[in-house]
């Protein structure tokens, strides 16, 4: 008997003991709060409606009053803990909240004609009506709602009440004879919104907000058209390198002329040898000549290289703007700078754009520089080959021909100088673009950030206790706005008399 004791005890103490530990973890559920808010936006009372799955349910909750909304069951309350067991499907039980703190500071003000006046006054007044709202982060509320949650907030005015309505970043539609107005704010944004309407014998059914986790399906890319920005990044690379290597053919090329320059000179001051001088002379300009005419022959793919490779640069952001849904038009290298500049977040897109604009502007005027230095030397060509043909006269224009060199020795110089400048603005420009890959990625994250939230897992805004969260959702609304009713006046039907109290009232005998 004692063995048979002992078994029962144990197995009631291990019974209990896995009751207790099946029902400590807290039951994965749904919570949809509603707030009831005054006329001005502070909250009146809060309560939260609890969804779960059937079984043995464990919940926590700073609640004053519980209300079971599936069975007639009793809910289990200690302290900040609620459990219950159930077999329905699916268990809803409402849980009045202690607390009456919202993620949002929200304010609601009234206006009529210009004086701020209370939402019970406004009822039934006629005149200018303007409401504003505002909605801020509540710092003494700990949860990352705020950053989280987006808000839809809508009004409904009466269109035979309200004309001339007005509601800047409002989407207004006809909803059975209202107009109704739905602003929509992003996760973790401040948001003022302000309506301003004609009214008379005003009233407004309850402003509501709903704040939920925002999802959307963006399933996006960035590598479509990265992939082309790698190519302009080994595009822009090669160009740095071209650009060196010109700049060195140019050192060269200046070096050259100022040797030719001393070479003039010293033709000018021995003109004693103007017949042999004059022949090799001309060999040297017609070898600067032929250089010149080969340099200005690339010219045209230069210019085109550049062009292609603005147009490459062009295309890719495009394509890039156009994933992001930003609406913008196309841009071109006459209109990106207008478009880009209102957006702040797309300002390292338009200072890359400048640098490409810009380098292709340099390039133009560098290949307009080779071909007019192309057009002095076939000048000095011809010049220098009528020299030769007519040494006899050369004493007279020595001194033109060599003040025309110096001119040309100066303009290589500024041409090599300026170069050397485009070479600064190429490496420059590389640096900058080297990470331009990263820079998207991480401005595009940004965006998203901006539009679905920081992504943080969906806590409970009932109690950090409660760790398996599915979904919570908010929905408030303010009290309408009413014209009182007038009260009611009892108007006592006359009380008919029989002929026998008629008769006594005729001679004053009766008294009702």
């Amino acid at each position: 008997m004692k063995k048979i004791l002992a078994l029962a005890l144990t197995t009631i103490l291990i019974s209990t003991s896995l009751s207790t530990l099946a029902t400590a973890t807290p039951s994965t559920k749904d919570e949809v709060v509603y707030g009831i808010l005054k006329h001005d936006g502070s909250v009146e009372n809060l309560y939260v409606v609890n969804i779960f799955d059937g079984g043995n349910i464990s919940d926590y909750g700073n609640y004053s009053k519980l209300s079971n909304l599936t069975t007639r069951d009793s809910l289990n309350q200690a302290d900040d803990k609620i459990t219950i067991s159930t077999n329905e499907d699916k268990f809803y039980y409402q849980g009045n909240l202690l607390s009456k703190d919202l993620p949002w500071n929200i304010q609601i003000k009234y206006y009529m004609n210009d004086e701020e006046l209370s939402a019970t006054d406004l009822a039934g007044m006629t005149g200018k009506l303007k409401i504003i709202i505002l909605v801020s982060k509540n710092l003494n509320f700990a949860g990352s709602f705020y950053d989280n949650f987006g808000l839809q907030i809508a009004l409904l005015l009466n269109n035979k009440l309200s004309s001339n309505i007005i509601a800047d970043n409002a989407t207004i539609a006809e909803a059975g004879g209202n107009k109704q107005l739905n602003f929509t704010v992003l996760p973790g944004n401040p948001f003022e919104g302000i309506i301003t309407a004609d009214v008379k014998d005003f009233e407004m059914d309850p402003i509501s907000i709903n704040a939920i986790r925002l999802a959307f399906d963006i399933n996006f890319d960035s590598s479509q058209f990265t992939g082309q920005f790698t190519e302009l990044i080994q595009g822009i690379e090669d160009l740095d390198v071209g650009a060196g290597e010109l700049l060195d053919g140019l050192k060269e090329l200046s070096d050259g002329l100022s040797d030719y320059v001393d070479g003039l000179n010293a033709f000018n001051n021995g003109l004693g040898q103007l017949s042999s001088g004059a022949k090799e002379l001309y060999k040297g300009a017609s070898s600067l000549n032929s250089g010149l005419s080969e340099l200005s022959k690339e010219n045209d793919n230069i210019n085109m290289g550049a062009l292609a490779l603005q147009n490459t640069a062009f295309d890719a952001i495009n394509a890039q703007l156009q994933g992001m849904g930003l609406g913008l038009p196309t841009l071109t290298p006459d209109n990106y700078s207008d478009l880009l500049s209102t957006i702040p977040d797309l300002a390292v897109v338009k200072l890359q754009l400048d640098g490409i604009v810009q380098f292709v502007q340099g390039l133009k005027g560098y290949t307009d520089g080779v071909a007019q230095l192309g057009i002095g030397a076939d000048e000095l060509t011809e010049g220098l080959k009528k020299f030769r043909d007519s040494s006899g006269e050369i004493a007279a224009s020595a001194n033109a021909i060599y003040d025309g060199a110096v001119k040309i020795n100066s303009g290589a110089k500024e041409l090599r100088d300026g170069m050397a400048s485009y070479k600064e603005g190429t490496n420059e420009f590389k640096s900058k673009t080297s990470n331009i890959n990263s820079e998207i990625d991480q401005q595009i994250n940004k965006i998203l950030d901006e539009i679905v939230g920081k992504g943080d897992i969906v806590e409970s805004f009932v109690s950090d206790k409660n760790t398996d969260i599915g979904s919570v959702q908010f929905v408030l609304k303010t009290a309408p706005i009413e014209i009182p009713e007038a009260p009611s006046v009892e108007i006592s039907e006359p009380i008919k008399l029989n002929f026998w109290q008629k008769l006594l009232k005729l001679f004053g005998l009766y008294k009702e």
